[in-house]
């Protein structure tokens, strides 16, 4: 009989402040569905990582008979700008020496930073270029294109600086170039959306905090003829602020599922939309539904646990039942 008490003054409190409790369903949905859009992201960039981490290599290009022109042209600009100036490692029209070559190989073989090492021919990356449908692959010619070493290092990230430091000014080497900053771009960005994600869930939550406070407030009010008369037949404080408390909670609930619904939106619009091709590839981390469920669930959790504390600091000190 108790509950069915509780209950009925649930639903009344809900219907009499309809307009309300649709506003704090509609902000609680919004701060809930960022705060999910944040867990996402930070899945997205964890996949990422783990993904790419172990297959980033390090390209070691060798000199072309045209890299001597590109080393002075990048010298000259490094005089300009006051950069240190790289040494000229190509001879004028002439290409990689096999005595070069083997030195460099011999320098890969006793560098206690280097995991493993390939052999790239330039007849292979033309051919490599071709086979992934690179623009203009088809009109690449000898010469155009330099022999490398793929290098895989054992720790990319803090061995690629001193690493790309030794091999600056070996003879024969035009250049060391590090595939970790081509996906670097792409973290970057999906790290920005998880931060901007945060910073709005923040100052929505904290919205919606102050719209739970203010929505209890002014139940309490319209209703206080009926808790005062609850509270002198002997109901006691706890059993005139649950159904306050129920109505909020209802409220961000209802939110929750709302806010599991946009980040589906949001998922169909972005991965399975705009990133459509990247993500068929494999190239970027697809998320399924149970990554939706587990954010949407950690945002809905977080939200009741928020608007739980909120109804019940702002009954036990704000408003007097």
């Amino acid at each position: 009989m108790r509950a069915n008490f509780v209950l009925s003054g649930v639903a009344a409190g809900i219907r009499r402040n309809v307009s309300m409790t649709v506003a704090l369903v509609l902000s609680t949905s919004i701060a809930l569905a960022f705060v999910g859009a944040a867990i996402l992201a930070n899945t997205e960039i964890s996949r990422f990582q783990k993904t790419y981490e172990g297959q980033i290599n390090v390209s070691v290009y060798l000199c072309t008979a045209y890299a001597y022109e590109t080393q002075i042209s990048d010298r000259q600009k490094e005089a300009k700008s006051g950069s240190t100036q790289r040494p000229i490692t190509c001879t004028k029209g002439a290409t990689t020496t096999p005595a070069q070559r083997n030195d460099i190989r011999a320098r890969l073989l006793n560098d206690p930073r280097v995991s493993s090492f390939k052999y790239v021919s330039y007849a292979e990356a033309i051919q490599n270029a071709q086979n992934i449908n690179i623009a203009g692959a088809d009109l690449l010619k000898v010469g155009q294109l330099p022999d490398s070493f793929i290098v895989k290092l054992k720790n990319p990230k803090s061995d690629y600086t001193p690493f790309a430091s030794a091999f600056a000014g070996v003879p024969g080497l035009d250049q060391v170039n590090n595939q970790f900053d081509a996906i670097r771009t792409v973290l970057d960005v999906i790290d920005g959306a998880r931060l901007f994600s945060i910073m709005i869930a923040v100052v929505v939550l904290v919205a919606s905090i102050l719209l739970i406070a203010n929505t209890i407030q002014v139940a309490a009010a319209q209703r206080k003829n009926e808790t005062s008369i609850m509270r002198l037949v002997g109901a006691s404080r706890w059993m005139t602020e649950l159904p306050f408390m129920l109505e909020t909670l209802v409220a961000t609930v209802i939110g929750g599922l709302i806010a599991i619904g946009l980040l589906a939106v949001g998922k169909n619009f972005v991965l399975d939309s705009i990133f459509h091709v990247q993500v068929q590839r494999g190239t970027i981390p697809n998320l399924n539904a149970n990554d939706l469920l587990v954010a949407g669930g950690a945002g809905m959790l977080t939200g009741i646990v928020l608007a739980a504390l909120t109804a019940f600091v702002t009954l036990r000190f704000y408003v007097r039942l």
